[in-house]
């Protein structure tokens, strides 16, 4: 599949969305070392390279970047699990889990992060999980007003989550696949 004269991916559907001058697309293996240098400057919390590519691998619908004008600005990547539901107590469900999301600083305010979201959220409910969930620093009010806005409720905390010991919120979205455009 091609868009703007480039190879998307041999195995996967075309999942290509503009947002002003910026492009949602899935993750390339390619892509896969400016996502690590992207969370390396954004985030506090680092992943082994491998776990990219694993990650890249195992749910490639759920694993997006942003570019502009061919540089990777920002990335969305999740993983597909079956576990205990967030929302129904004692349900075993399969859920998307939003690992890490991140946008280079000078591009933050634009709609990149909203869209990876929603694009994210559109494979998940497509791959039929039943929810979506993610954790958040209890200190990261402009996330946690992001998820609020696309529909994701707290659902728990979890003390000491981080490696400085902050707690994390688990938030949590219900996937209605027609409600996600599924």
């Amino acid at each position: 599949m091609y868009v703007d004269g480039r190879v998307l991916s041999d195995m996967q559907p075309m999942l290509a969305r503009r947002v002003g001058e910026y492009l949602i697309r899935p993750c390339r293996e390619d892509d896969i070392p400016n996502v690590i240098a992207i969370n390396l400057v954004s985030l506090p919390e680092h992943y082994a390279d491998y776990f990219f590519e694993e990650l890249r691998r195992e749910s490639p619908e759920t694993f997006l970047v942003a570019e502009k004008d061919g540089q990777l600005v920002g990335y969305i990547m999740c993983r597909i699990e079956y576990g205990f539901s967030n929302l129904k107590r004692f349900n075993l469900v399969k859920k998307g889990h939003i690992v890490s999301i991140a946008v280079l600083e000078p591009h933050r305010g634009k709609g990149i992060g909203t869209a990876l979201l929603q694009e994210a959220i559109k494979a998940m409910a497509k791959k039929k999980c039943a929810e979506a969930y993610l954790e958040v620093r209890v200190s990261n009010e402009r996330a946690i007003l992001l998820y609020k806005r696309l529909g994701f409720t707290i659902t728990s905390k979890i003390e000491f989550y981080y490696r400085d010991g902050e707690a994390a919120y688990v938030m949590t979205l219900p996937l209605d696949r027609e409600s996600v455009g599924g």
